[in-house]
């Protein structure tokens, strides 16, 4: 008993000591780390970095990478000094903001960590909503502020073009007018450019229930040229007309009510119960033929 007491014990304390030991070099190493960010920005930042001095400038680096995680060594390095002010900012979500300017530097500073909106946007949608703010700077932010992650996807897949035109349709209601939104933006983004550019010269025809219904049926189709909306509002609207008429006709019920029709206006205009009507109606009377003279007597 014993004996298996101290084996156990003697685990425990190899685990430690390894354990203190892991602890020791990843210190050391950020430590080292630290150092080297520090001297990394005397040189590429210059007096606005040398203001605290190497020591203390390496000392404060190694106590946020503590903090937020080794992820601050290449925030620093891409953000320079501006990068502790900005993480104090985040308060609680420090962590994150450390996230966005290690993987976008200067840009996630400028569009998203340092603008109220773009932060609570990066925190509401995640990553992908920050890649896509620096991707589109400034005109990003109000499509995904009231488009969500349909927006993000759809402006993951364009160029800064087509994310102007979706905000431009987004302010001046067009979008709305169109209708299906979702549908739309989730197009955009398995299509790209090529469907953007298609919505925006056609937005006035996808008003229109029935071209936005074909076009979000097969939208390839319209993309690539090989539909027309003019040809399928033709075919919804038209088609069907046509065939009413032509197809399904009984042509012989049409050929009657014709001859009774025109048998009637005979009998109206020239017959003598035709002149008596009219007569009666004070209608013109025609002159009477020599031949309803010979009938009338």
């Amino acid at each position: 008993m014993k004996t298996a007491s101290i084996r156990y014990a003697s685990i425990v304390a190899l685990v430690l000591l390894f354990l203190g030991g892991a602890s020791r070099a990843h210190a050391q190493g950020r430590s080292k780390a630290a150092q080297e960010a520090a001297e990394y920005l005397l040189q590429r930042f210059g007096r606005e970095a040398a203001r605290e001095g190497t020591t203390t400038l390496a000392r404060k680096i190694e106590v946020y990478a503590a903090r937020h995680g080794d992820e601050f060594f290449k925030a620093v390095r891409q953000v320079g000094p501006r990068t502790f002010h900005l993480v104090e900012e985040a308060g609680a979500h420090g962590n994150q903001a450390v996230r966005v300017l290690a993987q976008h530097g200067e840009h996630g500073a400028t569009w998203v960590v340092s603008r109220p909106k773009g932060m609570q946007l990066f925190l509401l949608h995640g990553d992908e909503a920050a890649a896509t703010l620096v991707r589109h700077k400034g005109i990003a932010e109000p499509v995904i502020d009231k488009l969500g992650k349909p927006a993000i996807r759809a402006l993951q897949a364009t160029n800064t073009q087509s994310c102007r035109r979706l905000g431009m349709m987004l302010e001046s209601g067009e979008l709305a007018r169109i209708g299906r939104s979702q549908e739309m933006l989730d197009v955009i983004g398995r299509y790209g450019d090529a469907a953007m550019t298609f919505v925006w010269e056609h937005k006035g025809a996808l008003v229109t229930t029935a071209c936005l219904t074909a076009f979000l049926a097969n939208p390839e189709a319209f993309i690539n040229g090989s539909a027309k909306l003019v040809q399928t509002v033709g075919d919804v609207t038209v088609k069907p007309v046509l065939s009413g008429i032509v197809g399904g006709t009984n042509w012989t019920i049409i050929f009657l009510a014709a001859g009774t029709v025109g048998l009637g206006w005979f009998a109206v205009k020239y017959l003598p119960l035709g002149q008596w009507i009219r007569a009666k109606l004070n209608l013109p009377q025609k002159d009477v033929t020599a031949a309803q003279v010979k009938i009338d007597n």
